[in-house]
């Protein structure tokens, strides 16, 4: 596969290392010449022209930006680049540049692929999406490829990183002009605000749009002090021009710029609404199926009983805490509770402590060993019985540093049998 990437860069690498991290509000790049200006020429002039059908937001109205995530399918040219994106020489250049490691190639785009903005389009100050839905993986930086031979701050759609934007007067805040290969990079987190206001073109070239390629990294893990709930991308909506003051009579462009912004205000939290409607059955979804897991994870209880209220102290995998108890009811008459349980080596000894209605007894089982215990129980038909058994010690299989386990564990429950 042909290196794509710009000879200016390749040379330039280590230099930029270190900026990336040192950068403020959040760590980021710029760079210019990022790939072969010939490649970048090519994407240009293949670049999709702009579709209603892809150019839906969240709300589902037709907006003013078209996404193609698609990026194989536009041209020779996108696919490409598409492919050089999937190389360890492009991958493992990132990394070196940010510092993070293992970076993983989204082939979907989520999000991603080619944006077109046209006149009038803004983008409010945001956080992304910080789990890919189908992987599990965690986003950790945005890549934007812009490919517009002519832009000007003055124009508008310049990418803004800020430290706040609740605070916008007083949050920290870079700038960055989308001009011709041109690439900005930053790392995204529950910090990375970013966004562009609205794109004002002179008469003169209201015919152009603001073009840019994104792509979006990933990684299986992060850093758990990096690690947020998973969770949609997060807006904060404009507050009132700058310009109005008190006794201010509205333009007509003000007015409509108001309009504007309470318009796209109502349809974010309509949005919201909708998304937390979906939430909350997907909750309930999920509760259900925390009960079901629960009736099914019950103690390996044989004979002729039944459960009478769910566990404690039990996992579905045969572990018991140090206390755990169940109740049950006899269905036909018994004489004998017989249990049965396993100690790991990592205990030397354990000690357990057996409650049965009137009856006490002690267990003594040595690391590694099962040991059977049969207890005089005599039940009619319908009665019912409460078992708890406490163990002198429990182990946490992380704490040895070669598992993840951090449950305090005291042993393992084989049977349990009423006869």
């Amino acid at each position: 596969m042909k290196n794509l990437f710009s000879n200016e860069f390749i040379t330039d690498l280590a230099r930029l290392q270190p900026l990336f991290v040192a950068a403020q509000p959040f760590p980021h790049i710029v760079i210019e010449n990022f790939l072969e200006v010939e490649l970048c020429a090519r994407l240009l002039h293949d670049f999709p022209s702009f579709e209603k059908r892809y150019a839906l937001n969240e709300m589902g109205q037709v907006g003013g930006k078209a996404v193609r995530m698609d990026m194989p399918s536009i041209s020779p040219s996108f696919a490409e680049l598409d492919a050089f994106l999937q190389t360890a020489e492009f991958l493992s250049a990132i990394a070196r540049l940010t510092g993070i490691k293992d970076l993983l190639y989204d082939s979907d785009y989520i999000g991603g692929g080619t944006h077109e903005n046209v006149q009038g389009q803004a983008l409010d100050a945001h956080v992304d999406f910080n789990v890919l839905p189908k992987s599990g993986w965690h986003r950790r930086l945005n890549l934007i490829l812009y490919l517009n031979p002519e832009w000007h701050s003055e124009w508008g759609g310049c990418l803004c990183l800020e430290s706040d934007p609740w605070d916008a007067e007083h949050a920290d805040k870079v700038e960055i002009v989308p001009k011709f290969n041109r690439c900005a990079i930053f790392e995204t987190s529950e910090v990375s605000w970013h966004g562009f206001p609205a794109i004002k073109l002179p008469d003169t070239k209201r015919g152009e749009t603001r073009k840019s390629i994104a792509i979006y990294l990933y990684t299986r893990t992060r850093p758990a002090e990096q690690t947020a709930p998973s969770h949609g991308t997060v807006y904060v909506p404009r507050g009132l021009p700058r310009d109005l003051a008190p006794g201010t009579v509205l333009s007509n462009s003000q007015f409509l710029e108001l309009r504007k912004r309470f318009a796209q205000l109502k349809g974010q939290l309509k949005y919201l609404y909708r998304r937390e409607l979906e939430f909350s059955a997907q909750l309930s979804d999920a509760s259900l199926a925390l009960q079901e897991a629960r009736a099914a994870s019950a103690v390996p209880l044989q004979g002729f009983v039944v459960l009478c209220a769910q566990t404690s102290g039990y996992f579905s995998d045969g572990w018991c805490e140090a206390k755990f108890g169940f109740t049950f009811s006899a269905t036909r008459v018994g004489k004998t509770l017989s249990i049965a349980c396993w100690v790991p080596d990592a205990i030397a000894l354990q000690t357990l402590h057996i409650s049965i209605g009137g009856y006490r007894g002690t267990l003594e089982i040595p690391g590694g060993r099962s040991c059977n215990i049969a207890i005089p129980l005599v039940l009619k038909a319908q009665q019912s019985a409460e078992v708890v058994i406490s163990a002198d010690c429990s182990w946490v299989p992380a704490s040895t540093g070669t598992s993840a386990d951090a449950r305090a564990l005291a042993f393992k429950l084989v049977t349990a049998v009423f006869e």
